[in-house]
């Protein structure tokens, strides 16, 4: 049997990777009593057993089993596997759909309706100490409030913990109040940032204060003595007084409301893609609006937007949606045909047979066909009398070599299971039937085909993604304009009206 090995240790101080050590160790022992071989371990690190979606290596795990990569799963206990019986049941249920066995190391489960019933006795108690731990816990920061006293956490900056309770520490407290007296006198966050870093303030972890913790030190009402836990109001000592917060608050709401009325709610799915045929520079996205506040996207060469009325490109502007829906079209039509799906699909099953762990893969496969050739010939040899010493040894060989054969394929399929060409045409295809009105989908179709495009005021030229490299392309107007395949684009440039 084939098996790999899935380990798990929750939040908190107490648990460190020896834990996740220690349960190799057990299921490894499991193993080799067993006679079962492990192919891969795959383990997650300070995460809940109650938390299945972000369990990145078990849900990986799920995804291997699948494709019938292995026999079995070895965990420690049920525990590990997890602690919310309802998804429990359901991972439990494919498993068994892909023919995939779960077996615990330091628990054992018999065969029949009896381990039935223990199985699941095992995972109720596993899923009750996580409710009860979660209760406990809570009732004991409920009790600790109740106490005035701090509930879980650190304290945050301008404050330190002594005897269960915030004091003001001095030595961060003065940027404390730096930071909302200047910003109540007009200055940036970038401005207050900057003069921060010129006197050498520093964080906790001795790196630069972050343009993100001055926003969460403006809306910290910690600040101004207020805190509680589930209503229940902690006494904090006030490092800014009322009438600064409330002057901050007034000001910072208004600042944030008014940047925000002009600021682009749209993606620019051509970003970083689109150039300025003329003179190369990049295509930039901006939003005007016209004398009836109608609101308009669009790409505008950057050379054009630096130097405004003096810049000699003459590009036009185009409609943000304009552009990005020409370039996905001719995607479409042009990358995407039949023939063209058809022949990709070919260059990717080249490409994959040359890939050196599929290399590896059908070296092993062509030994394993050899020895099993070997073997029939011995069985053959045998059938027919020819029985020696000699002959028995060197069958136990090529069985032995034969189990090693297998392990050592199963292992690099596990690494990097192979692609038929009917998945990359299913694939393709799924590209190819897409909604164009679908912004996501527009989105992830020119994020894969699409390199570069270059914009002139007549026509355009689309570079798509011709390695899995990431090349760049040397730009040369007039090679781009000595081409038969430019694409006109049927639209006229606009130049709206801005704020």
């Amino acid at each position: 049997m084939n098996a790999v090995i899935y380990a798990r240790y929750s939040p908190g101080p107490r648990q460190t990777d020896q834990s996740i050590e220690g349960q190799v160790r057990d299921c490894k022992t499991y193993a080799k009593e067993h006679n079962i071989t492990i192919l891969d371990i795959y383990a997650d690190k300070h995460i809940s057993g109650s938390d299945f979606e972000n369990r990145t290596a078990f849900n990986r795990m799920l995804h291997d089993a699948e494709k019938q990569q292995f026999d079995a799963i070895i965990v420690w206990k049920v525990d590990r596997f997890g602690r919310d019986r309802e998804e429990i049941a359901l991972n439990k249920i494919k498993l068994k759909r892909y023919g995939v066995r779960l077996l615990y190391a330091k628990e054992a489960i018999p065969d029949g309706p009896e381990g039935i019933i223990l199985e699941s006795l095992m995972e109720g108690l596993a899923e009750y100490y996580i409710a009860d731990l979660r209760q406990k816990v809570k009732r004991g920061h409920r009790e600790n409030a109740l106490k005035g006293f701090v509930v879980g956490g650190k304290a945050p900056y301008g404050y330190k913990i002594e005897n269960k309770q915030y004091q003001i520490n001095e030595s961060e407290a003065w940027v404390v109040r730096y930071v909302f007296e200047n910003y109540n006198a007009g200055c940036t966050a970038v401005k207050i940032l900057e003069n921060l870093k010129e006197m050498g303030v520093r964080n906790r972890k001795g790196g630069l204060i972050t343009k993100n913790g001055i926003y969460t030190m403006l809306r910290n009402e910690k600040y101004i003595g207020k805190h509680s836990y589930e209503g229940i109001p902690i006494p904090i000592p006030a490092i800014i007084n009322q009438e600064l917060w409330d002057s901050v608050s007034s000001t910072f709401h208004k600042r944030n409301g008014h940047s925000a009325s002009y600021k682009a709610e749209e993606k620019y799915l051509l970003s970083l893609k689109a150039f300025c045929g003329n003179c190369g520079a990049l295509l930039v996205g901006e939003c005007g609006y016209g004398k009836k506040g109608t609101r308009y996207s669009y790409y505008k060469c950057a050379t054009k937007k630096r130097n405004a009325g003096t810049a000699k490109c003459n590009l036009k502007t185009y409609r943000k949606n304009d552009l990005e829906d020409f370039v996905a079209m001719h995607t479409i039509n042009d990358v995407l045909s039949d023939e063209m799906i058809e022949y990709l699909a070919e260059r990717i099953m080249t490409i994959q047979c040359n890939d050196d762990s599929h290399l590896r893969v059908k070296e092993l496969n062509a030994a394993l066909k050899e020895n099993q050739k070997s073997i029939n010939n011995l069985m053959k040899a045998i059938e027919a009398g020819i029985i020696t010493a000699s002959t028995k040894e060197r069958l136990i060989e090529l069985e032995a070599q034969a189990e090693d054969l297998k392990i050592h394929i199963a292992q690099a399929e596990i690494q990097k299971p192979a692609l038929t060409k009917e998945h990359v045409i299913y694939w393709l295809s799924l590209f190819k039937n897409g909604d164009l009105s679908d912004e996501s989908f527009k989105e992830h179709l020119l994020d894969v085909f699409v390199h570069s495009v270059y914009v002139y005021n007549d026509k355009v030229v689309i570079v798509y993604n011709y390695s899995d490299n990431n090349h760049s392309v040397d730009f040369d107007p007039n090679v781009f304009r000595c081409s038969d395949k430019l694409l006109i684009m049927r639209h006229r440039g606009f130049e709206p009206r801005t704020t």
